[in-house]
């Protein structure tokens, strides 16, 4: 598809053309046409005349070269772009992955600063993925974090932070929880979670533990120190159900 600009000199050398053979026609009428042939000696009105026949193809030319100069930038912006997604997105998963995270919940808690609220941070670990790839294989491993994945987005807004920041670890920063509403945001989740199970004909049933941590704007910390919290509260969750 040719870009508008293409076009418009495409167009333009036409129409300076047709202007051109348009006078001439009202000018010499029938003879229009031999007048334009016509055999001259006055130098400047052969080349005039050859130059008027060669402007629709040279701007016909120009337009060609603007329109595949504005192809290649946009295959460059494409490629990017393509680049940035794949630097920020999880692979196999769709989600964000570490970088994409935290470049995201740095602008995040740019604006709760401003605003003065807290944040809510869910941290999940898959329990037992190494049995499921020791009984089933990698892939099928594979497939149990892309299932976790959906879920995760199943049961969480577009607009919540949903990230897979290692192996088996997820990440979610519900947009605008706070405290009051983390057994809500939990409990949501463990609901999903029984219902993918129930339904699921799978040889295994997909098990997280849970860590839960908050961001308070007036004792701020790192993104790094929020995550190390939340990743203790996890441990101590996944340790307490551990048998005696």
């Amino acid at each position: 598809m040719k870009s508008k600009l293409a076009i418009a000199i495409t167009l333009w050398g036409w129409l300076i053309f047709l202007v051109w053979v348009s006078y001439d026609y009202v000018e010499y009428q029938d003879r229009w046409i031999i007048h334009i042939f016509k055999p001259t000696y006055i130098y400047e009105i052969h080349a005039f005349h050859v130059l008027i026949f060669l402007v629709p193809f040279i701007y016909t030319f120009l337009g060609y070269l603007v329109n595949e100069r504005e192809k290649l930038l946009k295959k460059v912006k494409e490629s990017e772009e393509r680049y940035r997604s794949l630097s920020l997105i999880d692979e196999l998963t769709g989600i964000y992955n570490r970088r994409g995270f935290l470049t995201m919940v740095e602008h995040y808690l740019k604006i709760v600063r401003r605003q003065k609220k807290d944040v809510f941070m869910l941290y999940a670990d898959f329990d037992d993925l190494k049995r499921i790839n020791d009984t089933w294989g990698h892939q099928e491993g594979d497939l149990a974090l892309i299932e976790t994945a959906k879920i995760l987005k199943k049961t969480y807004r577009e607009s919540d932070l949903i990230a897979r920041i290692s192996g088996d670890e997820f990440v979610v920063i519900p947009v605008g929880s706070t405290k009051d509403s983390v057994d809500l945001v939990i409990n949501r989740l463990q609901k999903t979670l029984e219902t993918y199970n129930l339904q699921s004909s799978r040889g295994y049933k997909i098990s997280l533990s849970i860590g839960t941590a908050f961001y308070d704007p007036e004792c701020p910390c790192t993104i790094e120190e929020l995550l190390a919290v939340a990743d203790k509260s996890m441990y101590d969750q996944k340790k307490s159900r551990e048998p005696k």
